[in-house]
């Protein structure tokens, strides 16, 4: 049997970390954030999980911004597509 100490501290790290995720994500999405983050748990509900965990790279390969000529790599600012996104999850 577990601990509650140690399942709190668990449960700690955890909310520490989703702390974290969640300023990142603010600060790449700013008001968008709820819309973004309802049109991605929308499009994984859509999918049973194991499909979702075989299908995650192939479905992000279809919504990933277009990077802006003249910008390279994972810091290049895109435009994302929720609509896109959202006609995914209703597919």
């Amino acid at each position: 049997m577990c601990q509650p100490q140690v399942r709190y501290a668990e449960v700690a790290k955890l909310d520490a970390v989703d702390e974290i995720v969640q300023k990142y994500l603010g600060s790449k999405f700013g008001d968008a954030l709820e819309d973004v983050s309802k049109a991605m748990l929308e499009l994984a509900k859509s999918l049973p999980p194991s499909q979702l965990a075989e299908k995650a790279y192939t479905l992000y390969e279809k919504f990933r911004p277009e990077i802006p000529p003249g910008k390279k790599g994972w810091g290049a600012s895109g435009k994302l597509e929720l609509d896109l996104i959202r006609k995914m999850a209703s597919a």
